[in-house]
């Protein structure tokens, strides 16, 4: 491993940063998801009309959702699609400029997340990197779109080597998420899978875009003479599996701090190989972007057996307090809590306490007896559920609801899964932030999001774990009323404002509509989602992911639906904005079905089918 110098890149002040562009899938690396473009304004925006629209050729839908968000550099739009190819197209336009095709160089697809942009340096020029589920990383030419031949073996990198041998041929290395770009390093982590005692690493890892050597690599489960190693009992940290991460690292450039959000521990629901708390398993790692090295963390489901993973990319905002600006972080997750902390120390900016949760009567199981709860803001999902909030939209679905929830144990935040009777974890593993990180609005102040409120009942059951130990399992329980609504009372999805500076919610407002129920006089319910809002400096909120095929605008400072228009699918994905060679502003977002997520709620994304596609708005 050899030490990350100083490189000059170029172009990185002028064509990276520049709000013309779109050069990271949350804009900037920060993951702000902010634009400084003011063409399209809250006065305007009903004026959107479809500017072009790119049909992929993909099917819509499969294992995964084509969650990608493209990237703008100086009018060219570049992103990866479902049926592994990489697309470049004039950002005016919608036309096709090339197209590189994974199929005849390696297996596998690309990530499912995106691909990056790296400025590169003078006599490289700039490229984009991608990264494979079957564990290669190559860079692409940004004009001709041809491989980079003398990057890795004939222009692939094979992230597997000295990984995952130990495990068998045929272990795979899957990276979901587009790696961050430092200086002239890739840093990224593997989704190492949610079951199995046993297998690879989920170690984040640092790759010279220059040499394709590996300049540092961070142990997800700290080792011995590690910082915080016994975490995982006197045995349980050896070769043990993950835990990985599902989505995107966030960079701090001026201060050369890596931001890494980890998945939950294996077995997912079940402990008992893993007494302690299992550092760095759920938690927020800040590490030295140059180095690899520890320089805080945050635990935020210690001894997960809830299914509680950060699934989130941490969004980098600036909060005033006392007068003085602090560099903070702020991290949603699945359980309904949005966490603020200190960017520099991962101190809680507006505190947070341990509360006792209800222990797990799985045999074996040492469960943790508290976990952490931000003093504010207050939960921006519901955490917990009575018998009274069940879904009461028919006389049928109160009825069917209340009995279900009658044959259950729902014993508020943190409910965990029961091996004697059912329980009912709320907002579950499906609930609170999807994968999509906050926005934030740094006029205002505002970190927006958007939230699910659904629950999850199941009762653990014996398996096997990695062929060897006796483990558990939840196995599922349909919690939902005759009609496949889910058995919670609505909203089901929300969109939340939360002012950085005071920690209180601005705003709260139901994200996305089932029309029927509407026509039956059912205020609107919100639905579902997955993805994640843009919001811009006219105080434009951009933001699909909703079952309902919708796109909409919101007014930033209150939350009102601005605009609204019909996709062909759902968009579960991170919507931008950019400005053509043409001078004109667009928004553009990637529609391409639900997929698994939103599958496993019974109410089904509507319509099901047709391709992805990219579509852009702009104004007549």
């Amino acid at each position: 491993m050899r030490a990350c110098g100083l490189i000059m890149l170029a172009g990185t002040a002028s064509l990276a940063w520049s709000q013309a562009n779109w050069p990271n899938p949350g804009n900037d690396s920060a993951g702000t998801k902010y634009s400084t473009l003011k063409e399209i304004t809250p006065a305007n925006v009903s004026l959107l009309k479809r500017a072009w629209t790119y049909d992929t050729g993909d099917v819509s839908g499969g294992f995964r959702p084509w969650e990608v968000t493209p990237l703008v550099i100086d009018g060219v739009m570049y992103f990866n699609t479902t049926g592994g190819n990489i697309v470049a197209l004039d950002a005016d336009k919608g036309t096709e400029i090339w197209k590189f095709d994974l199929k005849p160089v390696a297996s596998g697809r690309f990530s499912t997340r995106g691909i990056a942009y790296w400025p590169g340096s003078v006599s490289t020029g700039p490229r984009l990197v991608a990264t494979t589920t079957t564990g290669m990383m190559l860079e692409l030419d940004l004009k001709t779109g041809q491989l980079i031949r003398n990057f890795g073996k004939n222009g692939l990198l094979n992230l597997k080597a000295g990984i995952t041998e130990k495990f068998g041929t045929n272990t795979g290395y899957d990276i979901e998420a587009p790696p961050a770009i430092y200086r002239n390093l890739a840093i990224f982590a593997p989704s190492t899978g949610e079951q199995g005692r046993y297998g690879i690493p989920g170690d984040p890892r640092a790759i010279d875009l220059f040499t394709g050597e590996e300049v540092w690599r961070f142990h997800a489960v700290p080792q011995p003479g590690d910082p915080n190693f016994g975490a995982w009992g006197p045995d349980g940290w050896q070769d043990r599996k993950g835990p990985g991460i599902w989505t995107s690292i966030t960079i701090d450039q001026e201060n050369g701090l890596a931001f890494v959000p980890f998945g939950n521990a294996t077995d997912q629901n079940y402990g008992g190989s893993r007494p302690g708390s299992n550092l760095y398993s759920c938690t927020l790692v800040a590490l030295d972007a140059n180095t690899g090295k520890l320089k805080w963390h945050f635990q935020i489901t210690h001894h997960d057996i809830f299914d509680w993973d950060l699934s989130a990319p941490p969004t980098l905002i600036d909060v005033m307090k006392d007068g003085k600006k602090r560099p903070a972080v702020a991290q949603l997750v699945k359980k309904g809590l949005l966490f603020i902390l200190d960017r520099l120390t991962g101190e809680a900016i507006y505190g947070v306490e341990e509360r006792p949760v209800l222990a797990t009567d799985a045999p074996g199981e040492k469960p943790w007896p508290t976990q952490p709860f931000p003093i504010k803001p207050e939960p921006v999902a519901r955490i917990s559920m009575t018998r009274e909030e069940v879904n009461k939209t028919s006389p049928e679905a109160e009825k069917s609801c209340k009995a279900q929830y009658d044959n259950a144990v729902q014993a508020g935040p943190d409910t965990p899964y029961l091996w004697s009777v059912p329980s009912l974890v709320f907002p579950s593993s499906e609930g609170g932030g999807s994968w999509g990180s906050p926005a934030f609005e740094p006029a205002l102040g505002y970190i927006i999001g958007n939230t699910r409120s659904v629950g999850t009942m199941g009762k653990l059951e014996p398996m096997v774990s990695s062929g060897i130990l006796p483990s558990y399992a939840k196995r599922k329980i349909p919690f939902d009323d005759p009609a496949g609504y889910p058995c919670s009372a609505p909203p089901w999805g929300e969109l939340f404002a939360v002012n950085a500076n005071t920690g209180d919610i601005a705003w709260r407002v139901p994200l996305g509509e089932y029309e029927e129920l509407t026509r039956r006089g059912v205020p609107k319910t919100g639905t579902p989602n997955a993805g994640a809002p843009i919001v811009t400096a006219t105080g434009l909120v951009f933001i699909g992911a909703t079952t309902d095929s919708m796109f909409r605008a919101f007014d930033a400072k209150t939350g009102k639906e601005l605009w609204a228009t019909r996709l062909e699918n759902s968009a579960m994905s991170v919507p931008l904005t950019y400005q053509g060679k043409s001078g004109k502003q667009y928004v553009a977002i990637t529609s391409g079905g639900g997929g698994l997520g939103m599958s496993m709620f019974v109410k089904p994304p509507v319509p099901a089918g047709g391709h992805n596609i990219v579509v852009a708005y702009a104004l007549p």
